[in-house]
């Protein structure tokens, strides 16, 4: 649920809304607009699919095998085989071979076991699947017109966490082990920092998994345009806000796979951090080595005087901040008015850190 600010609570009283219903956003009851009906649960979503375990339950005829393949996983199965894992060409019936060779490989096989008894086991898997299917939901009622991806378990050898195209969306289990699993702690930390291992948890799938299908999905045109600091933050402050109403239940720092006291630090810094960013020469800045540190992955905000016991994507954050004030204001809005508005100095406007 959306934090009740004083700006809300000014805009309620000065609408002249009814007593009862401030009494109810004071009481905690769900009041944000963007809520969705009981019967957006209803849609139908496309079945997810294990890719793990369709290969262990192919026949050893490799024509009917082959065929069992491509006619479940499409054109996923491609981009699996051809991209992902990189074991040959998926028209060709070698590649029931080579996907056999794979999954029984010792070192497949020893993630296969820790992701079975983590991220992959049953009942767990089962709990992120009915969440990441109801983030789904809700994003087709916010976009009925847009597709609802198909979700794809599968294990890629520590290649991708998550591969999004405009009709499926592929996630890595292994990726999503504990940070504190014996096999994480093999990775060699040179590839596998400790920041990115701190991510590995099994309840931050859905959100890492949506906030990057959404990414790629309206990359066309909206990213397109992006040229410069202020243009990357609107974007990532969109889809944020966003995916926080396809997951309105989670804390907030899991939008950012923070932990609470980094949400809590970036709460009680944030005048300071947009006192750094706004100048014009930062925010129309169009050279993306020098603002890319902004929204970057690490372990903390490399950028300007921000200190390094900041969280990292600080960027993302405020572009979240200024987004979400913006729509508080201005409910009426759709969300995709919302992603075709270029109008940054607008959604700035509204924006009292």
């Amino acid at each position: 649920m959306p934090i009740l600010t004083l700006h809300r609570l000014r805009n309620a009283v000065t609408t002249i809304f009814s007593i009862a219903f401030i009494l109810l956003l004071l009481t905690g009851c769900n009041s944000s607009p963007w809520a969705v009906p009981d019967e957006a649960f209803d849609a139908e979503v496309p079945e997810p699919l294990n890719l793990s375990e369709l290969i262990a339950t192919l026949p050893s005829d490799t024509l009917k095998a082959h065929a069992i393949w491509t006619a479940n996983t499409g054109q996923f199965g491609a981009l699996y085989t051809e991209e992902i894992l990189r074991i040959g060409e998926n028209d060709q019936t070698q590649i029931v071979a080579e996907l056999n060779a794979f999954a029984t490989h010792p070192e497949i096989t020893s993630i296969q076991q820790a992701i079975d008894s983590t991220s992959g086991e049953e009942d767990v898997l089962k709990n992120i699947e009915l969440e990441l299917t109801r983030g789904i939901q809700r994003f087709h009622y916010f976009f009925p017109s847009e597709p609802a991806p198909r979700i794809v378990w599968m294990n890629t050898g520590f290649n991708f966490a998550v591969y999004p195209t405009n009709e499926e969306l592929g996630i890595g289990l292994e990726w999503f082990l504990g940070a504190d699993h014996p096999m994480v702690q093999t990775l060699p930390l040179h590839l596998f920092p400790q920041y990115m291992r701190n991510r590995m948890e099994p309840e931050l799938i859905p959100t890492t998994a949506l906030r990057g299908w959404l990414l790629v999905h309206f990359s066309d045109p909206w990213y397109l345009s992006v040229e410069n600091m202020v243009d990357e933050m609107m974007y990532w402050g969109k889809i944020t806000f966003i995916l926080h109403q396809c997951f309105p239940e989670v804390p907030v720092e899991r939008l950012f796979d923070w932990t609470p006291e980094s949400l809590e630090w970036a709460k009680n810094n944030e005048r300071a951090v947009w006192i750094e960013l706004q100048s014009q020469q930062d925010l129309f800045n169009t050279n993306r080595s020098e603002f890319g540190p902004l929204f970057s992955e690490g372990p903390f905000t490399n950028y300007g005087a921000i200190p390094q016991d900041s969280p990292d994507r600080l960027g993302i954050y405020m572009g979240w901040r200024m987004v979400n004030e913006y729509m508080l204001k201005n409910p009426e809005l759709t969300f995709g008015e919302l992603l075709a508005t270029d109008d940054y100095q607008t959604i700035m406007k509204a924006y009292r850190p």
